[in-house]
């Protein structure tokens, strides 16, 4: 599905969650390895703060493989060296959680502008387009293993957890970006033991260690990994009670550092918010990477340290979408202006905490002037909103794979909007699902917002 959005968008081409997943959904080609990939697990490319490009690579072997740019060959530098976490307090009882174990080595390197070709072993690197026009978007990937509420979806079953065959879509659009909205474990959401008598998902890899991430997130992600460089957005299911230690090891764009690994608790006042960022997309549009991980959903009083943290990351994003003749695309795990779908009752609202802060800066239009579009996931169905009351328009793609909400009323509530002052243009937010083959409605055996932690 292509979608153009605002006449200073129009060169990209958003190919939404690719998911609605088409008739083309398929397994992944296997990966042949040579020699040089033996211990080579995964390797991609995201693009972090102004654009710099970061090779990244997991192997099981104790040093790091080299990187070929250009020809010239040179080791990659060690992110995050093997070892097991001590256990520290997650969402889980601790009868449900386990120490995160990471038994392989994390390798990366700066790809400089204008490197025409890069090589890991016999596995070539998707590098940045200067130009992207056919940009991927998706969130919320991960299969749903949850035992606070008996959630158990069937990782082993493609049709109950689609993300491989949504992977593999989107990386067949050959697109030139792509956009993941967050949640790998959402990106990552295997979090406890599957229970023996459910057979789909019966000696599933769980916890937050790297075997989870890697039957989460990296394995299924390959030929989409392989197809474009990465932007990787924080989700909920990355904070530090959660995922956070593979977050920082694996896919946060700065530098790895102890004191924001998320091993240690009392770190996580600081580890838990991340400074906004810019990405460029081309010349005259950037993308603003704001880390919304720990967001609740009522609002937030000025005298709260989370509105501070909160406040400072707006005002970053201000400064940043301040750049003369930029178009400014705002990306956050957390929609602000979107519906929160619930069984038998009206959806609810925008992010309420999010919200109080947004407008203490900019008024009811909740973002920086120029900033045209808003792109999020966290709630698991798709929703293209526009407004007549000057709110940039919103994007909701949490359709990569994890149990889809319940379906948005139909008609909608003429009257409802997200927020105070928000006047939608459009009669109704569209809804959409990833693959389902009949077996399970979107969102048939899911808890609702009002029930589940997300």
């Amino acid at each position: 599905m292509n979608v153009v959005l605002g006449s200073d968008l129009k060169p990209h081409c958003w190919v939404v969650g690719v998911a609605v997943c088409l008739t083309a959904c398929g397994a992944p080609s296997p990966r042949v390895e040579g020699p040089a990939d033996a211990g080579l697990k995964s390797a991609w490319v995201e693009i972090g703060p102004d654009g710099v490009a970061i090779a990244r690579a997991i192997t099981s072997a104790d040093a790091c493989p080299s990187i070929v740019l250009d020809g010239k060959a040179q080791p990659m530098a060690i992110r995050a060296l093997p070892g097991t976490a001590p256990l520290r307090p997650t969402v889980s009882t601790p009868a449900d959680s386990k120490p995160s174990a990471f038994p392989i080595t994390v390798c990366e390197q700066t790809v400089p502008i204008g490197t025409v070709r890069a090589t890991i072993g016999v596995r070539a690197l998707p590098l940045p387009k200067a130009k992207p026009e056919r940009i991927v978007v998706l969130g919320d990937s991960g299969c749903r293993l949850y035992a606070s509420f008996s959630v158990w979806q069937g990782c082993d079953d493609s049709a109950a957890w689609p993300f491989a065959s949504v992977a593999a879509t989107a990386a067949r659009f050959a697109p030139d970006l792509v956009i993941h909205a967050g949640d790998y474990h959402d990106y990552h959401y295997r979090e406890n033991a599957c229970p023996a008598s459910m057979a789909d998902c019966r000696g599933s890899p769980w916890g937050y260690g790297w075997d989870a991430w890697q039957a989460d997130f990296f394995e299924p992600a390959g030929p989409l990994l392989a197809a474009a460089a990465w932007v990787v957005m924080r989700g909920n299911h990355e904070e530090c009670a959660r995922a956070g230690q593979g977050w920082f090891r694996f896919l946060d764009p700065r530098p790895f550092e102890a004191k924001r690994s998320c091993d240690d608790p009392a770190n996580d006042v600081d580890a838990n918010y991340s400074p906004s960022y810019a990405v460029p997309i081309g010349a005259d549009a950037q993308l603003i990477v704001f880390d919304s991980a720990k967001a609740g959903y009522t609002p937030l009083a000025e005298s709260d340290p989370q509105f501070r943290a909160y406040r400072d990351q707006f005002d970053q994003a201000r400064v940043l979408a301040s750049r003369v003749g930029v178009t400014s695309v705002f990306a956050s795990h957390h929609p602000l202006l979107g519906f929160v779908p619930q069984r038998g009752t009206p959806p609810l609202p925008g992010n309420a905490a999010l919200l109080s802060v947004a407008r203490t800066l900019f008024g009811t239009r909740y973002f920086p002037d120029s900033v045209e579009l808003a792109l999020h996931g966290h709630i698991h169905d798709l929703q293209a909103i526009g407004f007549a009351s000057g709110q940039p328009a919103t994007l909701i793609a949490g359709i990569g794979g994890d149990y889809l909400d319940v379906e948005l009323p139909d008609p909608f509530p003429p009257a409802l909007t997200p927020a105070s002052s928000s006047t939608r243009s459009r009669t109704a937010p569209a809804s959409g699902s990833s693959c389902w083959n009949g077996k399970q409605k979107p969102g048939a055996s899911k808890p609702t917002r009002a029930t589940v932690a997300r």
